[in-house]
């Protein structure tokens, strides 16, 4: 039995993108392009499920574009990440194409994942402030030490001693701050703290509160349309989210086992983890991508199959002008 090697397989995927990838593209594009001319306002056409089904769409063709951009190799965590993502990109595209409220469902999951972070970056802003307001002390500390200390350094080896001091003292605030994980720790180093808290409060905590508020005014406008157009049984749908049963919805149960099983033994830090073998064996890494090429073919088989009322396949060219042609 003739057995491939991964760069074949890959090569594979390559072509396979090569061949499909922009004429679907420009298919997913014109019917976007289309149906969104059909609206007779912006608002009605964000508030649209078919809008999100093809924007979902679109999104997803932006990470097939990404999904093996060198010839390799690809590790165990690579192989099986970008395996159990498409995965589920695989659901939700079926998804779509069993119920169009997945539509709905998709935004409101969207938002909600918004406000999450959203509220998780201000945390994170906040404890930064509060971090930076205690380093800052710190340093000020440090710098009155240093110049009460310099009036009574006279000879040169004293002055380089209080120096490395200061450096030393320096270098651990800084630790102090890389071992916090901080978002702006490296902007902070190089702003000094007070500035970068003038920044934080100023800047970057307004913005993220004032985006934090559309998001959860659009929520808050969803909701009240939801009532009255969302399916009973898909209400919870985005808060109570489940893969295993979308999996089975679609026909899809024994790929998520089939793939779960290879994420838990070697993804999660479990004792079997730690113990046994921690990498795809050489036939389970060509198996992966083996399972990358068909999924990213039932990917473009589901979009360019899709139909539902209103949209039309229309294909959008765009020219090297960044014109768009019909």
């Amino acid at each position: 039995m003739f057995v491939k090697e991964p760069k074949e397989i890959i090569d594979e995927i390559r072509l396979l993108q090569a061949s499909r990838g922009d004429i679907i593209r420009s298919l997913v594009d014109g019917r976007l392009h289309f149906y969104k001319s059909t609206f007779r306002s912006d608002q009605e056409f964000e508030q649209d499920k078919l809008t999100w089904v093809l924007r979902a769409h679109s999104g997803t063709l932006d990470k097939l574009d990404q999904l093996v951009t060198n010839d390799g190799p690809y590790d165990t965590f690579q192989l099986l990440a970008s395996a159990r993502n498409l995965f589920e990109n695989l659901i939700w595209i079926r998804l779509f194409r069993h119920n169009f409220e997945y539509g709905h469902v998709f935004y409101e999951m969207l938002i909600l994942q918004q406000i999450d972070s959203l509220e998780r970056n201000i945390v994170q802003v906040q404890a930064e402030i509060e971090l930076f307001e205690e380093c800052d002390q710190k340093d000020q500390t440090i710098t009155a030490q240093l110049i009460a200390e310099a009036e009574n350094a006279l000879s040169e080896e004293a002055q380089t001693a209080m120096m490395r001091s200061q450096q030393r003292q320096r270098d651990e605030l800084d630790r102090q701050v890389r071992r916090s994980f901080t978002l702006y720790g490296a902007a902070a180093k190089f702003n000094g703290y007070g500035y970068q808290i003038h920044l934080l409060r100023t800047k970057a905590l307004p913005k993220l509160e004032q985006t934090l508020a559309e998001c959860q005014r659009a929520h808050s406008a969803f909701q009240q349309f939801k009532a009255s157009s969302l399916n009973r049984q898909l209400t919870n749908a985005a808060s109570h989210w489940n893969w295993r049963d979308r999996a089975r919805d679609v026909g899809m149960l024994h790929q998520y086992d089939f793939l779960y099983r290879y994420t838990s033994r070697l993804l999660h830090s479990t004792p079997m983890n730690l113990i046994t073998e921690k990498s795809l064996s050489e036939s389970e890494r060509l198996l992966m991508l083996d399972y990358l090429f068909v999924t990213v073919s039932d990917i473009y088989d589901e979009i360019e199959e899709f139909e539902a009322p209103g949209v039309v396949d229309v294909f959008l060219v765009r020219t090297d002008a960044g014109q768009s042609e019909e």
